[in-house]
């Protein structure tokens, strides 16, 4: 891919991408000012040659190779500011090439400061382009071939000037390259922190694909599964007995119009479920189904937080619709209670539904029902509950769910609640047999 592709593909918008891509270009333009200034020393070397009247050959063919260099050096500081910021991975040639053109034209230059001012100018760029431990080895090098150098000097060299010609040269090096550090660092900063807005943005679309499948889910699994029901006792009753089919016909186009607004709430984003409406939707379809539905406990929920109780009325919804399809039950229980937690001050609000006759063998941690436990086994957690679902002695099913009402006095706290049991199941201060 095109790196200006890439930039843009960083923001869908294509705003930041353009900022991106002019703020590169502009790093790049001023980073590339110095590899330019590789065609000025060799031109000092040539007018240094000619007044010493030293071999013009020398300074000749070293100007000639600062021009490749230069390129080389560009190329290297366009591969280091990266789209993606970051060490990217450049290209050897382009590296080593560029040290060893470095390193040549050096040897070539007769002046000693025009050697040193070559190889500190490839430093500079060099020592960001890289892992730090070939920069490391690299630097080394740099500062030691000076001296490897100066046996085929053209002038005679003497020891102080030349040592300090070599430390004139670290030290324009070393500011060049602080100011180079900064501007590498805060273009990969920027990088950093367009991707990491992506990122988040792709989270956020991910979570709601998720949170909307997992509503969908749910509300269309409960709805068509009472319109199976249903149509299928209002099949049975045609002939039997006409008028209550066309009754039951009737609930079923009742049902339907709730599901198709159930739908379009939950594409509009403003669904909330009630408490109370979906004990009583879930009572009526499955004594339609044969199963007699008891509901304790739920008038004792009128303080309970709005959000509690309608993560309470998906667990009731959940539940109901594993009884139509798991169980051949003839009775259902469906109970709410509201417990003082161990730290004083805090409440939970249990909410189970057993049923018994669960069809077939299954497995005994209720995994065997489908996506609907862990969908809603996901939206219990995110509230702060736990839910358990698990086969009790007597053949039954218990579904248990955990939902931390929060602080209710002065003191804060969080738990379960104690010494409430279900049938055959679990006691509620134990840790749940299985988290669906």
């Amino acid at each position: 891919m095109h790196q200006d592709e890439a930039v843009a593909d960083t923001d869908p918008s294509g705003r930041n991408g353009r900022k991106l891509r002019i703020t590169r270009r502009l790093i790049i333009v001023s980073m590339a000012l110095l590899p330019l200034t590789l065609l000025y020393w060799p031109v000092m070397d040539v007018l240094a040659a000619v007044n010493e009247g030293l071999p013009l050959w020398r300074s000749v063919a070293g100007t000639v190779l600062a021009v490749p260099l230069a390129v080389l050096l560009i190329m290297l500081i366009r591969q280091r500011i990266g789209i993606d910021g970051g060490i990217r991975e450049i290209s050897p040639w382009t590296y080593w090439g560029s040290l060893g053109l470095t390193v040549l034209c050096a040897a070539l230059f007769q002046s000693p400061v025009t050697m040193a001012l070559m190889l500190g100018t490839w430093w500079c760029i060099g020592v960001f382009a890289g892992s730090r431990g070939r920069a490391a080895l690299v630097t080394v090098g740099l500062l030691a071939t000076p001296w490897l150098l100066w046996p085929v000097s053209s002038v005679e060299l003497h020891l102080v000037p030349f040592a300090l010609v070599w430390l004139g040269a670290i030290l324009w090096s070393g500011l060049l390259s602080l100011g180079f550090l900064v501007t590498i660092w805060m273009w990969d900063l920027t990088v950093d922190a367009v991707n990491g807005q992506r990122a988040r943005a792709q989270l956020a679309v991910s979570e709601e694909r998720l949170r909307f499948a997992r509503d969908m889910h749910d509300l269309l699994g409960h709805s068509l599964s009472a319109l199976a029901v249903k149509s299928e006792l209002a099949g049975r009753l045609v002939e039997r007995a006409p008028e209550r089919a066309v009754a039951e016909m009737a609930e079923v186009q009742d049902l339907a119009r709730q599901a198709l607004q159930q739908v379009r709430s939950a594409v509009n984003g403003y669904r909330e479920v009630d408490l109370a409406a979906e004990a009583a939707s879930v009572r009526e379809v499955l004594r339609a189904n044969g199963t007699e539905v008891t509901v304790t406990g739920l008038d004792g929920l009128a303080e309970v937080p709005a959000d509690r109780a309608a993560l309470a009325a998906w667990v009731v919804r959940e539940g109901g619709t594993n009884v139509l399809r798991h169980s051949d039950a003839t009775e259902c229980r469906i109970g709410f209670s509201v417990t003082k937690d161990v730290l004083p001050g805090s409440e939970t609000l249990v909410v189970e539904v057993f049923n018994n006759r669960v069809r077939g063998q299954g497995k005994a941690n209720g995994l065997s029902s489908g996506n609907g436990l862990s969908g809603l086994s996901e939206r219990v957690a995110m509230g702060g509950g736990a839910l358990s679902a698990a086969r009790t002695g007597d053949n039954g099913f218990l579904l248990r769910a955990i939902i931390p009402l929060g602080v209710s006095g002065p003191s804060a706290g969080g738990g379960w609640g104690r010494g409430v049991r279900g049938p055959d199941g679990p006691e509620r201060g134990e840790a749940p047999d299985t988290t669906a």
